[in-house]
């Protein structure tokens, strides 16, 4: 007996196309097994514990770690690139492009794409803090996630591939022609009345998140570091004069030898000065990100024509939590990301025309992002400069001024980044981080702590990986699947997406070089990529249905079952994602309050030095510099405040007092990280130790 075939409605577009057939039997097993996968996952989250104190799998975990050892090697580097060189063949040598010879079957094609990229998408699961059995450099370098909880996620993903895969023959009609009028009403609004939306709504989230959630102050040292620098610049100075007894004021991140002043180059510092002269800085981060949004909806729009890619991809930059509370802090991440996108603009209406301002343009952006971040231009812009200079020689694409225009503007900035390091540093190829620490931190060596190898490197790609799997969007799937669909489906790409797909690979690779990495309100060093792999999503996620066309599915089905995945995933994100991570970035982030601040102004002190106890937790030998940021972030550099927040360095206290008579002072001791602690009135001459009441 002949069995039913899969609905097929899009047959009349590909005459002669033969739909697969699938027996009902098997159809109708899908939402049964994808309820076993759930019903597996939810086993293994809840008896995670249980499971993890198996005698055998704590023995494996020791064994991982010493095979881990003799893994971590130039071989097994090449070896990864091999399989890297392996994927690109088969995903760009497709058959019937002019001159290129045919890598594999094109029956074969997808399946080799799948089997090369799953221990890379693999890579971006399960987490190798197993393998890491030495130092640690931060205590938030690897996500919150177990192996057991990749193999959730996985059994996850299994789960929803094969509900979707039933509802993509068997979803009802009504509901699929429901969600057609829904999306084609969606579609047909004015993309100007879209994006409008979407900036009034962000740049009010972002600015309530900023004052209510983050409490208008900087949680992290670098950002609370760039603060000050900040203050210096307001004061018209590069740099302050010492403070007496500058060791009591010797905070993170900020250089006080001969001079007092921040060690990050001077670009988001600058911005954030424009931020404190009219009153409110924390607004600052909102107004980058609402920029960036505007000008990742100008960069979409100039590389496609087509209005679902543009409205669905700025809708979910919008809806991005990694985007969202990274531009509400005050981290320099958010600048960094406003330029390069100026740059990546700049440099797309370059092509598009002759001018020569716009060349300007794109060099100036380009030369202010490397006084923000330099690592993060240098790696990001190298596929862009490689390409300019083939234009201009290979492809005449490019006229020699343009490209002058381009040089000019990107060394007029670099110019006055080494003139800033001349001034501060005393050497302009000197910047701050070299003379706050021995080294750049990169391969061979590290600011503290043993030097970075290349086992270092692949676990902090892994944990950053990992990290946007689970911040970019906060959904129960893996963030960056529709990424490895596109990949795997080899969705055809123009010029400008292999660029960013090769700008992603080389600012991954010159972290993969760098010796620090941490999730702080996510993988950060990766937050310049969040629009393009966001891009890359929307590829992928509006392909699928046409590949599945392809294979005699029903066109319609499949895209209205993708788009009520996208739904679920975002409710999943605002009902469970969302509360949560207000819950703790709300909770004195990063040990840092402002809760001692409000004290000191409830409790009416004026006129008074406040010593920050430094030697929580209980036992250590080396202040505690992290709980100081609660209070040196209100010091001005010429320490003129009502209040002066200064290290607890126990008896050595009234070495300060004597410069600082006739104020009166107070300790500030702390119980716990910042959640509890007591301000305690202390005399002149008294001893102040651990036992101080």
């Amino acid at each position: 007996m002949r069995a039913p075939q899969a609905v097929n409605r899009g047959a009349a577009d590909n005459p002669g196309h033969r739909p697969p057939r699938k027996a009902p039997g098997t159809v109708n097993r899908l939402p049964a097994l994808g309820i076993l996968c759930y019903s597996a996952a939810s086993l293994v989250y809840f008896f995670q514990n249980t499971i993890a104190s198996l005698p055998l799998l704590r023995s494996t975990g020791v064994y991982l770690a010493v095979i881990a050892d003799y893994v971590w090697s130039a071989p097994a580097a090449a070896v990864v690139m091999l399989l890297f060189i392996a994927w690109f063949f088969s995903y760009a040598r497709r058959p019937g492009a002019a001159g290129i010879p045919r890598f594999r079957h094109i029956s074969l094609s997808p399946l080799i794409r799948i089997v090369l990229l799953s221990p890379l998408f693999l890579f971006t699961l399960f987490p190798l803090r197993w393998a890491q059995r030495g130092f640690t450099r931060s205590l938030e370098s690897f996500p919150d996630t177990t192996p057991l909880d990749a193999v959730g996620t996985l059994l996850i993903l299994a789960g929803t591939c094969l509900c979707c895969l039933y509802c993509f023959v068997k979803l009802p009609l009504k509901i699929t022609t429901f969600l057609e009028r829904v999306t084609s009403w969606f579609f047909r609004l004015k993309e100007s009345t879209v994006i409008g939306l979407c900036l009034i709504i962000f740049f009010l989230a972002t600015g309530l998140i900023a004052y209510s959630v983050l409490d208008g102050i900087p949680h992290v040292e670098d950002s609370i570091a760039q603060l000050f620098q900040a203050k210096i610049f307001k004061q018209g100075m590069l740099y302050a004069p010492l403070p007496p007894h500058k060791e009591f004021f010797d905070y993170t991140n900020i250089i006080n030898d001969e001079k007092w002043y921040s060690q990050y180059p001077p670009g988001h510092s600058l911005l954030l000065t424009a931020g404190l002269l009219v009153g409110v800085p924390w607004l600052i981060g909102p107004l980058l990100g609402t920029l960036s949004l505007v000008l990742f909806y100008l960069v979409t729009k100039t590389i496609y024509d087509e209005q679902r890619i543009i409205m669905v991809s700025s809708c979910l930059l919008l809806l991005s939590p990694f985007f969202l509370f990274m531009s509400s802090s005050y981290m320099n991440h958010t600048s960094t990301l406003l330029f390069l996108l100026l740059f990546l603009y700049a440099y797309l209406k370059m092509f598009a025309s002759d001018s020569r301002w716009y060349a300007l343009l794109a060099g100036l952006s380009l030369g202010y992002a490397t006084a923000i971040r330099p690592l993060d231009a240098a790696a990001f812009a190298a596929p862009f400069a490689v390409y300019a200079l083939y234009s201009l020689f290979k492809k005449r694409e490019l006229s020699k001024h343009q490209m002058a225009c381009f040089v000019i503007g990107t060394a007029f900035m670099v110019f006055l980044l080494l003139l800033y390091n001349q001034l501060t540093t005393g050497n302009p190829f000197s910047f701050g981080y070299q003379k706050k620490y021995p080294s750049l931190g990169f391969w061979g060596s590290s600011q503290f702590g043993p030097p970075h190898t290349l086992k270092g490197g692949i676990i902090n790609t892994s944990n950053n990986l990992i990290g946007l799997n689970q911040y970019l969007f906060e959904w129960p799937l893996p963030s960056l699947t529709f990424i490895f669909i596109s990949l795997s489906i080899a969705v055809k790409k123009n010029r400008w997406e292999y660029l960013m797909l090769f700008a992603t690979l080389s600012l991954m690779g010159g972290y993969a070089l760098y010796f620090y990495q941490d999730l702080c309100f996510g993988p950060r060093n990766y937050y310049s990529l969040t629009p393009f792999l966001i891009l890359l999503t929307v590829r992928g996620f509006l392909a699928v249905p046409g590949w599945l066309r392809e294979r005699g599915f029903d066109a319609k089905r499949s895209e209205a079952t993708l788009y009520i995945l996208l739904f679920l995933c975002i409710m999943y994100m605002f009902s469970s994602s969302l509360p949560s991570l207000i819950k703790k970035y709300s909770s004195d982030y990063w040990w840092v309050t402002d809760k001692i601040h409000k004290a000191v102004e409830a409790d009416g002190i004026h006129n008074a030095i406040v010593f920050i106890d430094v030697w929580y937790p209980p036992g250590v030998t080396e202040p505690n510099r992290i709980p100081y940021g609660s209070g040196f972030q209100f010091n001005s550099p010429d320490l003129k405040d009502d209040v002066i927040y200064a290290m607890d360095l126990r008896e050595k206290n009234g070495e300060l007092m004597s410069a600082f008579p006739g104020r009166s002072y107070y300790l500030c001791k702390i119980q716990k990280p910042m959640s509890e602690f007591t301000l305690i009135k202390i005399e002149k001459g008294s001893p102040l130790s651990d036992s101080t009441s």
